[in-house]
């Protein structure tokens, strides 16, 4: 008797466990990420491929607003380059990284009474190749 009721309590047992241990169906596709947006940003206040953006010192406040639906998710680096009309670099703060949709940047050591030719690159930091580069010449007006 005490043997019968085992094997029943074990029986039991194996068949509320059992449904548990189920192989689970790999017929379900994981879904996959969605394609990154290809970026898109504008510049407030800067007119692009020009040269009559005007600084009133060394340094000039500008920002950059991420207009890509949606935005990176690792979000971007913003890197920027800067020559004078010798074409000699203009030393420039290390490359920005961010999350945000606007970025508050800042251009420095611009030259007196000359036009920077200033290159902004902002690279997205989940897809590299997702890249835009935008052009424009600053002059510094200070005597």
């Amino acid at each position: 008797m005490y043997l019968t009721r085992s094997l029943f309590l074990l029986l039991c047992a194996f068949v509320l466990v059992a449904p548990g241990c189920k192989k689970k169906k790999s017929g379900d596709p994981v879904p996959k990420p969605a394609e990154e947006a290809e970026l898109q940003a504008e510049l407030p206040g800067i007119h692009l491929n020009r040269d009559d953006n005007a600084a009133q010192g060394a340094t000039l406040e500008f920002s950059i607003k991420l207009i890509s639906n949606p935005l990176p998710p690792e979000g971007v680096t913003i890197t920027i380059t800067a020559t004078d009309p010798s074409g000699a670099v203009i030393a420039q703060n290390p490359a920005y990284k961010s999350k945000e949709g606007t970025i508050s940047l800042s251009l420095i050591n611009l030259p007196k009474r000359q036009v920077a030719d200033i290159v902004v690159t902002v690279t997205s930091n989940n897809k590299p190749g997702n890249t835009k580069t935008y052009r424009f010449g600053v002059m510094n007006k200070t005597i």
